[in-house]
């Protein structure tokens, strides 16, 4: 199983940020950006991969503990950008401003309780929007329109909402894209 742990958003900033998406996405038509479906929109928390249906319970179990002493909190969802940077644009994301110091906390716990090696990777609470195919024809070209969209729509608020519940999630990929699947919520 391809799983991954999420703070899901509201269907609001969701249907923000789908109209935000409608205008880039006239903006910079092009194919080498594979747009995320709405209602995959999502904080990723920690990527387990591929795991055994078997480590389920020990996972919902780490998210329990992770949830403990950890009160309902507000995330706002404002600005645009890509990582890595504007020079080598790979994915576009809108970012998660208020609520950053509470996601940041619970994924370090869930991947101290997880990963047998942490990564020691900073963590920037974020939706992704689009990925850039690499290589693909006139990047330059590409870059430059993503980029004058951006600036068009900044600065990009696509609203606030109250996290309750972090959720395991199920990835399927499929030729038409990824297919996430909830498969538990653990309350904060």
């Amino acid at each position: 199983m391809r799983l991954f742990i999420a703070a899901l958003i509201s269907e609001e900033v969701r249907a923000a940020l789908a109209e935000a998406r409608a205008q880039l996405e006239r903006a910079v038509p092009d194919r080498a950006l594979r747009w995320v479906a709405p209602e995959n929109y999502h904080i990723t928390l920690l990527f387990l991969g591929e795991q055994p249906e078997e480590r389920v319970p020990a996972i919902v179990e780490a998210m329990g503990q992770a949830c403990v002493g950890a009160a309902p909190f507000r995330i706002q969802v404002r600005g645009l950008g890509v990582f890595p940077n504007w020079n080598r644009p790979n994915v576009l994301w809108a970012g998660a401003t208020q609520g950053t110091p509470q996601l940041t906390q619970l994924a370090t716990t869930l991947e101290r309780r997880l990963q047998s090696a942490p990564s020691n990777k900073q963590f920037h609470p974020h939706i992704t929007l689009a990925r850039l195919k690499t290589p693909c024809r006139d990047a330059e070209g590409v870059k430059k329109r993503l980029f004058d969209a951006v600036q068009r729509l900044l600065p990009a608020e696509f609203g606030s909402y109250e996290l309750r519940a972090i959720s395991l999630m199920q990835s399927t990929l499929t030729p038409d894209g990824s297919i996430y699947t909830e498969l538990e919520r653990v309350e904060l």
